[in-house]
């Protein structure tokens, strides 16, 4: 035998134990299942939301797909902008910061379905009113193009 035919499985024993170490050390420093602390999503707010990245129960890729082409397809880009980063007739949908909505999923679902009245409007710098179901000229969103748009423009600001 050589030299390089016994340095390799002495190198290969090193490799797997140094691998073996790390992987030990790694599942060693995180809390067992029975020592884990209970969960409090229910008790907080905060905690129930998704992790950044993470798109809410239910809704799919394909949606924010399908609600991103809905958005540039219809009214929505001409108010708040091909970007979403708003123009004069509608707020940044980027920026995370909002007057009408809480910035959680099911809150854009319902200010699309149900739109903000020019009278209601908080910036007093957009006059116009956002329609309900995505503007005046038929076809109106369905239900499903609506949660499909509300889960793109949640994805714009919990990436």
């Amino acid at each position: 035998m050589t030299y390089s035919s016994l340095a390799r499985p002495a190198w290969l024993l090193v490799a797997a134990a140094t691998i073996g170490a790390c992987s030990k050390g790694a599942a060693s420093s995180a809390p067992s299942p029975a020592t884990a602390p209970a969960s409090t999503a229910a008790a907080s707010p905060v905690a129930a939301r998704p992790a950044a990245g993470a798109l809410p129960s239910g809704v799919t890729a394909a949606m924010v797909a399908e609600g991103d082409s809905l958005f540039h397809a219809k009214s929505c880009r001409n108010c708040h902008g091909p970007d979403a980063k708003g123009r004069t007739n509608g707020p940044d949908l980027t920026s995370g910061k909002f007057m009408h909505v809480n910035g959680t999923y099911q809150d854009f679902v319902r200010i699309i379905t149900s739109g903000v009245p020019a009278d209601s409007i908080k910036d007093k710098s957009h006059t116009l009113a956002m329609n309900p179901r995505g503007g005046g000229r038929p076809p109106l969103l369905t239900d499903d193009q609506i949660r499909s748009v509300a889960a793109y423009v949640y994805s714009l600001n919990h990436k």
